[in-house]
């Protein structure tokens, strides 16, 4: 169902009429008489917009005619709008993907295996064996270019022979033909929307490339989409330079500094942790001189354990640390090997009653369950039961 309509880009009002409406659980579908909204196909979305001021909530197809989703019952003439800044983003990054693609072709002699767009990049897949940073440049260089030549971009309905001329028949399998050419560099059938010319898109980046089964991803932004990623990266830049205190051409060094200093500070805190463990360990070895009951709210599980493995290693103790994770429970029991008691056994004990999991071996077990307030005391009274 090809709609000459869509050959303008820019056709963005319109005044029709309702032929026909269809009832669908409250909602109702609208065949017009002509229309310019433009359905999904060929990777770009279907237009955005509103007839009669009422928002187009879908559109489908159906016994060769486009229908439009409202949610009133509208007849008689009325007027089409459609949101002109959400099509001319399409259309640039649709005509972009023909000249990226066109020029992929001449010049690496090469086929399309897919086309994917998004907000964020877009990317066209290639069946090239191999492809490299030089060729990125290469070619982002040739599609600017060939963008301030302002090369035409027009919309034709040849015969199959005229048709056959220009492109392969494996590209002409259509009953009705439309083709779009760039230039003399493109020639291809299409049934989506396109700027006038080059010019139009302003601008195209290659963002880079991925290997894939099949070749390789090239990744780009295009037109308003660039403008508009651009300026986001660029507020995050400005945030981070100023939480950095440092122009953006030197955010990498003040993150390289910032690194380093983190280095720098987690050596430091290994230090303090073994002086902490050392002064802690001798306090408690002093006030309990055979098992050493801790209860903790502000500790993780790493240091918990280290803790407990430090005080064993340098007092003949039994050691039972339990501390409270947020909303869960982390118990550690830890025993010299000196000892006959071993830290297994230990938990053993504990676990099956107070539904932990976890274990471990004769020297360390842990694991965690459930945290309540009287935890800490039925551990106690399970290891200190007779």
């Amino acid at each position: 169902m090809l709609n000459r309509l869509l050959d303008d880009c820019f056709l963005s009002e319109f005044q029709s009429e309702v032929i026909e409406v269809e009832e669908e659980n409250g909602l109702y579908w609208h065949a017009l008489r002509e229309t310019i909204f433009f359905y999904e196909g060929g990777g770009m979305s279907s237009d955005e917009g509103v007839i009669a001021n009422h928002p187009v909530l879908a559109l489908r197809e159906k016994r060769g005619m486009l229908w439009h989703l409202l949610d009133v019952k509208l007849s008689g003439q009325v007027h089409l709008s459609i949101n002109m800044h959400a099509r001319f983003r399409k259309c640039q990054i649709h005509t972009a993907q023909h000249l990226i693609s066109a020029l992929v072709n001449q010049v690496y002699h090469t086929e399309v295996l897919a086309h994917h767009v998004s907000d964020e990049q877009n990317d066209i897949e290639f069946n090239l064996k191999s492809f490299s940073e030089k060729q990125v440049s290469e070619l982002q260089i040739l599609c600017n270019g060939l963008i301030r030549d302002d090369l035409p971009v027009k919309v034709f309905y040849p015969t199959h022979e005229e048709a056959m001329k220009h492109a392969p028949l494996k590209r002409l399998a259509h009953d009705d033909l439309r083709v779009v050419s760039i230039g003399n560099l493109d020639y291809n059938p299409c049934g989506c929307m396109h700027v006038p010319s080059l010019r139009y898109i302003q601008s195209i980046y290659i963002m880079g490339y991925e290997k894939t089964t099949n070749g390789y991803k090239i990744l780009y932004q295009a037109g308003d989409q660039l403008l508009e990623n651009i300026d986001k990266r660029y507020t995050v830049l400005d945030e981070a330079g100023k939480a950095l205190a440092l122009p953006h051409l030197y955010i990498n060094s003040g993150i390289y500094k910032l690194g380093n200093e983190v280095k720098a500070l987690s050596a430091d805190l290994i230090v303090w942790k073994h002086k902490y463990y050392k002064l802690g360990a001798a306090d408690l070895a002093k006030r309990f001189p055979h098992t050493i009951f801790m209860e903790f709210d502000d500790i993780d599980v790493k240091s918990l354990s280290q803790y407990a493995r430090y005080i064993v290693s340098h007092y003949e103790r039994i050691v039972v640390f339990v501390a409270k994770i947020y909303d869960s429970a982390q118990v550690v029991i830890a025993v010299s090997s000196t000892l006959e008691e071993k830290a297994d056994d230990l938990y053993r004990r504990i676990a099956p009653v107070l539904h932990l999991h976890g274990g471990g071996n004769e020297v360390l077990a842990q694991g965690g369950g459930a945290w309540h307030k009287n935890l800490f005391e039925q551990i106690k009274i399970l290891l200190t039961a007779e």
